[in-house]
């Protein structure tokens, strides 16, 4: 650890926060990655839990470093809120000592925090040592399960790397307004020395009317465990899920247990649990620069409905990776399933309140069948191309325009020949161009009668 120095920050806007108990090797691998990965502009403040195996003395050796040395082992909830006390700076990171951040870790996270007043937390996404998922979000089920959505998964998986909010995150790495978390008081004491102070934390902000996001943008690899025992993790696990359960026990009755399995049908409608409204658009290919129609309808429906679910689904993954970037960050769920389609619509059964075909082949029988039969509830709407007029020359295509409750049309001409095609239908004339003030309005009286009505973001009840 020789040489090792936290760079001056005057007037720090980051406070990083660790909790330190033996386990010296992963301390020092995780402050030289903080080190390594991090623009100045930060401070450490290090709380020691009367550690035994030389840490304190390889803490000493840290320069710039705020070290507290307590003489008995508190915990990591109120050793978290002693160090807190000593922060300076308006964003609190808290961070485990065998958390190791990626390059390019904390821009991400302060985006979101920075740019959106009503986030309190957010996270980046855990991968395990090995590069697997550990953890993108988690969900608190209502046997007081919490389950870390993605675990054990690949890290590519694209239902793992969109921004999303989520019922907690895991404190091992968690961006903090310090206002916040002191509004909140800190972590309760009911859970210490460890476990399940980061879930009432996260709810405790939820209550408060502030949000929780994961942030998979931002990667972080965590170990887990590295300064308590299997077995005592385990013990204090089911202590603390016990009191949990206790303290929450009105949110908890509005939930569902925890499914038997890890099964994609019994984890997505947990993930989703949070949102008012669930909107799967299907289509050709990943829309990017040159189909700016259609990713200009994902975003409008991201940002007139912020507490929708808004999923679009390609059928074909031709340049997908290269494509879904900006409509992940701008959280929007991406999937490219291929061959396996249907699988993937068969774990979502009944998910989705409206189903948007947004291309020729997504209104054709074969995909239409699939997404009759898994989501038979759901609203239909289609988004016509330039094309629609040749399109109703096959009679597939004019049995899904008039099926459809919903016409997104281009101008008026295609407007009037979509409403003669489908008079039962509404259709409605979106401006070409997605900035034109008139094109927000028009969406939005669109999807009125399918009872999604546009309203400022608030936060999901917790109960």
């Amino acid at each position: 650890m020789r040489g090792l120095a936290i760079p001056p920050a005057g007037r720090p806007q980051l406070s990083v926060v660790m909790v330190t108990f033996n386990a010296w090797e992963w301390t020092e691998r995780a402050l030289a990655a903080l080190v390594e990965h991090t623009d100045p502009g930060y401070e450490v403040i290090i709380a020691d839990n009367a550690s035994t195996d030389g840490t304190l003395e390889g803490l000493a050796a840290i320069e710039g470093a705020t070290v507290l040395s307590n003489p008995t082992n508190l915990g990591f909830g109120p050793a978290v809120n002693l160090a807190a006390l000593r922060a300076r700076a308006p964003s609190l990171l808290l961070l485990n000592t065998d958390a190791l951040v990626h390059p390019g870790w904390l821009p991400p996270l302060r985006a979101v925090l920075d740019g959106e007043p009503d986030v309190a937390a957010v996270a980046p996404r855990l991968l395990h040592v090995d590069g697997t998922v550990q953890e993108a979000g988690s969900i608190v089920w209502g046997d007081a399960e919490v389950w870390p959505y993605g675990a054990t998964q690949p890290a590519e998986r694209p239902e793992l790397r969109f921004r999303r909010d989520v019922d907690y995150a895991s404190a091992a790495c968690l961006l903090l307004r310090r206002s916040a978390f002191v509004d909140a008081g800190g972590f309760h004491p009911a859970y210490a020395p460890a476990y399940f102070e980061d879930v009432d934390l996260c709810l405790t902000l939820w209550e408060r009317g502030l949000r929780t996001v994961c942030q998979p943008a931002s990667t972080v690899t965590h170990a887990g465990g590295a300064s308590t025992g299997r077995a005592w993790r385990a013990e204090l696990l089911e202590r603390n899920r016990a009191r949990f359960a206790a303290r929450w026990r009105r949110l908890l009755a509005g939930r569902p247990p925890a499914p038997a399995h890890w099964e994609p049908e019994d984890v997505i409608p947990g993930r989703d649990l949070r949102c008012a409204d669930r909107v799967l658009v299907a289509g050709d290919f990943v829309p990017d620069a040159r189909h700016p129609r259609l990713a200009g309808l994902l975003r409008g429906l991201v940002e007139l409905w912020p507490q929708a679910r808004v999923t679009y689904l390609a059928l074909d993954a031709d340049g997908a990776e290269d494509s879904a970037p900006p409509l992940l960050e701008a959280g929007i769920e991406v999937a490219w399933p291929g061959e396996g389609l249907g699988a993937w619509l068969a774990q979502r059964r009944h998910h989705y309140r409206l189903v948007v075909g947004a291309s020729w082949a997504a209104a054709m029988p074969p995909v239409r069948g699939l997404l009759d039969a898994t989501q038979p509830h759901a609203h239909r709407a289609l988004m016509l191309d330039r094309g629609f007029a040749g399109d109703l020359a096959g009679d597939g295509y004019r049995e899904a325009v008039r099926s459809a409750r919903l016409l997104l049309c281009t101008g008026e001409e295609q407007r009037a020949l979509a409403a003669g095609t489908a008079p039962a239908a509404t259709a409605v004339a979106l401006p070409e161009d997605r900035r034109d003030p008139r094109w927000t309005a028009a969406l939005a009286a669109a999807l009125a009668p399918v009872g999604m009505a546009v309203s400022p973001r608030r936060c999901c009840s917790t109960g």
